[in-house]
């Protein structure tokens, strides 16, 4: 429907009437529609060559993002002012296009005209928005001091969003210091900075010196918190700010109801990862809110225990309610699978991310993929999609290819596999100690002690392996065969006594866990003051019937103790549960959370 308005009779006015009569017009236009029909009626008047009309309908296109009119109306003026070039530079800034921006600061340069204080805060919020070549803001900001304009408070907000934007926060802040004058927007502007270059202290310190504060100071800290992952503190500056009479906007809101689901991420987290995957579940359940943050920290802290079945089904649910997965979610769901042994479900949430997703697989991805493939003894697959890889395998890939051929034997792969390790990280211990171990595994003694002068020759120094377990806010450390504790003879007495029960039970040492050259009574006695048994004998003493006993181990848990500790869970009567460097363990009731599968 036409504009009511374009019917007014000012055909036969004064040229100055016309302006006017245009300028009421367009100042009533609300859509392009609109727009473009009074345009249309400038073109049949003959005043489409008018540098203040063009001005005010690029301002009209630009904040109804109408860019491509804009577009054509600017490239109408044969002689455009300083005003007009302004206007369409801005046009083009604010409708996030900062490439076609440049290139129009650079065409007006070429036509002679020079930049002034309202041309440079659009032009450096084209270079902000293309931090990856920061010589482009580097150069703009010489231009402006050349030109004198380098006082200017709007161009020196600009240069620090610039600045700090591209990763140089350093001369964001040098800039703060030499201001003279600074008001709440410069102020506003440095403490974004610093939280978004990830100095979130240095923005806290900054916020607390400000002379006075707005609410956008208020959102800009509480939002910092919230993207830095600081709920707590996001939480307590918002009650803060409540209690200073601040009244919150929509942005401030948006900033708390993040910070709420982080916070509640965050406590999932750490239930998870202390072991209580019921509390985290608990948590996650009463959330009103589930982000894609909430769903990736249960979907990671179910895969951390094992379940690989109820991560799966946790991220079907997540899809069904709407919430798009990201590239965490999938690290989280193909680590379950891993855990798992779900080999089909795997390849099918790898095919999934690329093809209904658009994700790209990182290095994460290929690394769950690789592991399990490994762990089910899918050796030459593993290699295969390693090899398939379109970026250079780190140490990560290579050591769960190692790690799978210890597992299973494969002597040729994993000589391949250290020799890729070794060139990447010369003096990670855990490399020669898991080729030491396969070699040992087959009964190749000298090659084991050829693995050994190696690391003495190189002065890697293989990392021991630790139990530790908290008694009553009290942290007590556990090596092999430790005899250093103060209660180190009842630890002693209660292995004995657990060594006995087992034999009862059926248990018989797993000897082959031992990979020394010695003879077999000995290796009996090294599996039986291995950490963890050292320290679930130190927590059945010192705790009460029916506790569950908490044990963290620095690295894999052995197979031996795995099976000794199934037993002593059905023979105490109590859960235990072992955290190691991979996952954790529930043991109860003689069965193990993993089935058999770690």
């Amino acid at each position: 429907m036409p504009h009511p308005l374009l019917h007014s009779p000012f055909i036969n006015s004064k040229y100055r009437a016309l302006e006017e009569e245009i300028f009421s017009l367009l100042s009533k236009s609300t859509s392009l529609n609109h727009i473009t029909q009074i345009h249309a009626r400038i073109f049949t008047l003959g005043l489409h060559q008018n540098n203040f009309i063009a001005t005010k309908i690029l301002n009209l296109c630009s904040s109804t993002s109408s860019i491509n009119h804009a577009c054509l109306t600017f490239h109408h003026i044969s002689n455009p002012t300083i005003s007009l070039w302004n206007s369409f530079i801005r046009a083009l800034s604010q409708n996030d296009l900062p490439i076609e921006t440049l290139k129009i600061y650079t065409q007006m340069k070429n036509t002679q005209i020079s930049p002034d204080n309202y041309t440079f805060p659009f032009v450096l919020k084209a270079c902000a928005a293309l931090p990856q070549y920061p010589p482009l803001g580097q150069s703009i900001h010489g231009e402006v001091i050349r030109i004198g304009l380098d006082p200017d408070p709007y161009i020196r907000n600009s240069l620090i969003v610039m600045y700090s934007k591209s990763g140089y926060l350093k001369n964001a802040l040098l800039l703060f210091e030499e201001m003279p004058v600074r008001d709440t927007a410069t102020w506003n502007s440095i403490i974004a900075g610093c939280f978004r270059s990830e100095n979130v202290e240095k923005g806290r310190e900054l916020f607390d010196q400000m002379p006075e504060r707005n609410v956008v100071s208020w959102n800009t800290v509480v939002a910092g918190y919230t993207q830095n992952g600081k709920a707590s503190e996001a939480l307590r500056l918002f009650r803060r700010m409540q209690s200073e009479g601040i009244l919150p906007n929509e942005v401030t809101l948006v900033s708390i109801l993040s910070a709420c689901a982080q916070a509640g991420a965050i406590e999932i987290d750490m239930y998870s990862k202390g072991g209580s995957l019921r509390d985290a579940r608990n948590v996650f359940d009463g959330m009103v809110e589930k982000t894609v943050v909430s769903w990736n920290t249960m979907i990671s802290g179910v895969a951390m225990h094992g379940c690989g079945e109820e991560a799966v089904s946790l991220f079907e649910e997540m899809s069904n309610t709407g919430v798009e997965p990201n590239d965490i979610t999938y690290i989280g769901v193909l680590c379950a699978c891993m855990h798992a042994g779900l080999v089909e479900e795997a390849r099918m949430y790898f095919k999934q991310m690329v093809e209904k997703n658009g994700i790209t697989p990182k290095v994460e991805h290929y690394g769950c993929m690789v592991n399990l493939l490994g762990r089910v003894g899918y050796l030459i697959e593993a290699h295969e999609l390693i090899k398939s890889m379109p970026f250079s395998p780190d140490a990560s890939i290579w050591g769960a290819l190692l790690g799978a051929c210890r597992t299973h034997g494969h002597l040729e792969l994993a000589e391949h596999a250290v020799i890729c390790l070794l060139e990447l990280e010369p003096w990670n211990a855990g490399n020669y100690v898991l080729l030491s171990n396969i070699y040992a595994a087959k009964g190749h003694w000298n090659d084991v002690e050829s693995v050994r002068e190696k690391m003495k020759g190189r002065r890697v120094q293989k990392t021991p392996g630790s139990s530790s377990i908290e008694i009553d806010s009290s942290i007590h450390e556990f090596v092999i065969g430790d005899r250093s504790h103060r209660r180190s003879i009842e630890i002693y007495e209660k292995l004995d006594e657990l060594a006995m029960q087992l034999k009862l039970a059926g248990y018989v040492p797993s000897v082959d866990s031992v990979l020394h050259d010695i003879c077999e009574e000995e290796k009996e006695h090294a599996l039986n003051v291995h950490s963890e048994k050292l320290a679930i004998a130190f927590g059945l003493i010192n705790t009460s019937p029916g506790t569950t006993i908490r044990i963290i181990k620095n690295l894999r848990i052995c197979g031996d103790c795995h099976t000794a500790t199934k037993l002593i869970s059905k023979i105490v009567e109590r859960e235990i549960i072992v955290r190691d460097r991979i996952r954790f363990h529930h043991f109860k009731d003689g069965k193990c959370s993993c089935n058999d599968f770690w």
